[in-house]
């Protein structure tokens, strides 16, 4: 029992002497060059980075994709490490601030669901009698009614309302439009 005794004292007299030296150096430091130090506001572009993106856990198998084929080509495409959770969390893990920010874009699109009122860039993938379909997000298409193009439509046109859609917007052709409803039985999309 003496032996312990003499033991744990040694150690609370070494705890001591480190603890007042820490502290002899803190008091000298305070008034010198070191106090002027301060930590950086942000991160060089060149240095890894991790970032958590949150979404909703049913879209967790597009992210997969069949047999793990998006989540490889994710990687692969920007040289990025992506790791999911069950609870709808995926970590990203790259080697720079662009390449992060890059598969960060392409994750959200392919998890991100379209919202009443937001305003989305979108790609015009066919055009119909009625209006144009919309690519928004990857794999989300929404309807753009041709009463929703802003132009009176003329019944004279010889192709009818294909007629003036086809004068407006071209297949390919990149626009803005905003989501006035989303339609939840269904999935249907509408656009303005």
């Amino acid at each position: 029992l003496d032996l312990i005794e003499g033991a744990l004292e040694l150690a609370t007299n070494g705890r001591c002497v480190l603890l007042d030296e820490m502290e002899r150096l803190a008091r000298h430091t305070s008034s010198g060059e070191i106090s002027q130090l301060e930590p950086r506001e942000a991160l060089k572009d060149s240095a890894p980075r991790v970032e958590i993106i949150r979404f909703d856990p049913l879209h967790k198998r597009d992210l997969i994709g069949p047999g793990g084929a998006v989540l490889r080509q994710l990687e692969d495409k920007f040289g990025v490490s992506l790791d999911l959770t069950q609870d709808g969390q995926c970590l990203l893990f790259g080697p720079d601030q662009g390449s992060v920010r890059m598969a960060r874009a392409a994750v959200m699109d392919l998890v991100a669901d379209v919202e009443e009122g937001g305003i989305y860039d979108g790609t015009v993938i066919e055009i119909k009698d009625f209006g144009a379909v919309i690519e928004l997000l990857r794999n989300k298409e929404g309807l753009l009614h041709v009463s929703e193009l802003g132009v009176d439509l003329d019944d004279d046109h010889p192709q009818g309302n294909y007629g003036v859609v086809h004068e407006i917007l071209q297949v390919g052709q990149k626009i803005q439009v905003k989501c006035t409803a989303v339609d939840p039985v269904q999935g249907t999309i509408k656009l303005s």
